[in-house]
């Protein structure tokens, strides 16, 4: 089955080149968890998860949703330079 991705944060604040690369990396993400059987035990895990990644100078927070066939970005927040 086929994930969808949904943006419930506001990419316009992103430069475009980092706002491509969150788009292909959480696309990837998608495809990935597609490939998840159904049975397996990482599902009843995702009920409660949210999950995090760092990509472009960004932390994006993300819920997979198994019942939507979807994973939603829900918080974004550009990283602080060390």
């Amino acid at each position: 089955m086929a994930f969808s991705v949904h943006f419930a944060v506001d990419l316009t604040r992103v430069p475009v080149e980092a706002r491509g690369e969150i788009a292909r990396i959480v696309q990837q993400i998608a495809e990935v968890v597609a490939t998840i059987s159904p049975a397996n035990a990482f599902w009843a895990s995702m009920q409660d998860s949210v999950l995090q990644i760092d990509v472009a100078g960004h932390r994006l927070v993300y819920r997979i949703d198994p019942l939507e066939c979807e994973v939603r970005v829900v918080e974004l927040q550009k990283l602080k330079r060390s």
